[in-house]
Parts: structure tokens; C-alpha cells; sequence
């Protein structure tokens, strides 16, 4: 059976929050791994009306040190410090982000029963495990930014429901089987590789607030899903370029020359919060499998 990956929008607004959409934090869960995208104001209240637990978070990707992206963040470490968080809590973002979680630290107070490991980075694979890796690309944005892919690896899996047909209990011959070996079970041969399948290798890209940048798109390839921000319409082309930010229109352009299968846009201006369809048509003339996403929507492949 496939792992699935989960996706959770917690925040979906942009720079000033609206009554329908907070500020940008989004949620993946992938097997025991809980990764939070960003962490704008009022994130862990979105965590509470979505039925999920912050202190399941495994790791905090920060794309930028903009308020909307992070002045969450102090209250849901605090929340988790009260709720005796005994994980190692690994915090990932751009060039100085020891110095901002230090002074977050300041705001809280008592951090000292958290185990946090904090690491800066600008560009290049910055986890990877034999399940999955998480990969960065600096954007451009007029401070330090970067956009994140999660990557679960192509794998060879075990048909369980097949397996259990054989009724064979848990051993050694099940690891042979899984290796794609022949063994003799009751008398009979069975080949291990007519009970494997090949789980799909899938990728989720998140580009937050960037100009119009061309490496993107060969970061995004091939992307199962890329949540992207689009905070302008294309009547204000220049003005996202000038504040750092990419258009609907770029955004949808990103999507179609990276090859990725799904475009979900996400941190429109506060203009569009009633007429998020502008936005939406507008991309959609470039890229037609695409979405706007609202606060609590969710994503499984």
C-alpha cells in the first residue's frame, strides 16, 4: 500500500490577513515525518480548528523572514514547550535564520527544554533519508529566500494483501521475498518478485515570495504538485517585480515549463480575497490544471 502524502493549508493569505484566509503556513505529512511550511501569525490556532497537534511537528521550513511568514512562530514554540514537545525539532531557512530564532527564543523564554536544531541554508538537498529528501533553491525576493521540494524516492514495495495470502509469519522468508528472492514455503516455490511493485517516486515544490526567476522552473520539474505563491494579477506585472512577488501569470508560466502534473496558488493580495477567480482565470490561461487554494483545503497523493 502507497504512502500517502497529506497537505493541510493552514494559511492561504498574504501580507495582511483577511477573515478568510490567514497568513501562509502549510502542513505535509508524509509517514511520521510532520513538516510545517512557514508559520504566519495565528498558525497554531489554525492547527486547533483543523483537528491537528503542532507538537507532531518533525521539521519547520522557513522560506523567508517576512512577519507574514513567521511572527507565528514564537507562540506555537512556546505551545510547545508548555505541552512538553520531546522531539528534536529541526528548523531549516535562509541565510540568517540563527540569529531570528535566536531572537524569537527571547520572546518565549525558557527554551531550554526544547531540542532544536537549527540549520541556514542557500540551495541544494538540505535532508535526505532512504524514504524521501527535501531539496532548496534560492528565490528572489528582496531578502533572503528560499523555495523547498519534498521528494519521496521510487521504491520497490511488497504487495501485502498478496503476502498475506500466503499466510507466511513475519521472518526471515519475508525479507527473502522482499528482496525478490525464490523460497520454498510448504513444499511450494514462490517468487518474491511477482509480489513487488514499484511505488512511484512524487514531489511537492513550495515557491513562496520570489520574482519571476527561471531556475525555478528547473527546480519545480516534473512536481506532482507545486503550491506556489500569486500574490498580483497580471495588470500589475510591474509591481510584482518591483515588491518581489510573482504574478498569476508567472506563476502559471513556472508550472507549464517545469512539466509539473498540478499548480495550487496560494498568498493573493488582500484585493482578491473576494475574486480569487481573476487570479484563478488568469493562470488557467497559461496552465489548466490549476487551483486556488482556501484556508483548510487538503491534498492527498
Amino acid at each position: 500500500m502507497t504512502e500517502k502524502i497529506k497537505i493541510t493549508f493552514l494559511g492561504t493569505g498574504s501580507a495582511i490577513p483577511t477573515a478568510r484566509r490567514s497568513h501562509p503556513a502549510i502542513y505535509l505529512q508524509y509517514r511520521d515525518e510532520n513538516i510545517l511550511v512557514d508559520c504566519g501569525e495565528g498558525t497554531q490556532r489554525q492547527f486547533r480548528k483543523a483537528g491537528l497537534n503542532p507538537c507532531k511537528i518533525t521539521k519547520i521550513l522557513i522560506t523567508h523572514w517576512h512577519g507574514d511568514h513567521v511572527l507565528g512562530l514564537p507562540g506555537l514554540l512556546q505551545t510547545m514547550m508548555l505541552n512538553g514537545y520531546n522531539r528534536k525539532l529541526e528548523i531549516y531557512g535562509p541565510k540568517g535564520t540563527n540569529e531570528k530564532v535566536r531572537q524569537f527564543f527571547d520572546l518565549v523564554g525558557r527554551v531550554e527544554s526544547l531540542d532544536i536544531f537549527v540549520k541556514e541554508i542557500i540551495g541544494g538537498v538540505i535532508f535526505e533519508n532512504k524514504d524521501f529528501l527535501i531539496d532548496s533553491v534560492e528565490a528572489d525576493h528582496d531578502c533572503a529566500s528560499n523555495a523547498y521540494s519534498f521528494v519521496v524516492k521510487e521504491k520497490n514495495r511488497i504487495d501485502r494483501e498478496k503476502l498475506a495470502k500466503l499466510k507466511i509469519p513475519n521472518g526471515p522468508l519475508v525479507g527473502e521475498l522482499a528482496n525478490g528472492k525464490i523460497v520454498e514455503i510448504n513444499g511450494k516455490k514462490v517468487d518474491g518478485k511477482k509480489l513487488i511493485y514499484k511505488e512511484e517516486s512524487r514531489k511537492v515544490s513550495f515557491v513562496m515570495d520570489t520574482r519571476m526567476n527561471l531556475d525555478l522552473v528547473k527546480f519545480v520539474k516534473g512536481a506532482d504538485v507545486l503550491i506556489s505563491e500569486a500574490t498580483y494579477s497580471v495588470d500589475e506585472q510591474e509591481i510584482a517585480g518591483k515588491y518581489g512577488h510573482l504574478s498569476s501569470v508567472d506563476a502559471g508560466t513556472i508550472a507549464k515549463k517545469g512539466k509539473v502534473k498540478a499548480l495550487v496558488l496560494m498568498h493573493l493580495s488582500q484585493r482578491y480575497d473576494e475574486i480569487p477567480k481573476k487570479i484563478l482565470g488568469e493562470a488557467v490561461e497559461i496552465f489548466k490544471d490549476v487551483r486556488v487554494a482556501e484556508d483548510f483545503d487538503k491534498i492527498t497523493l
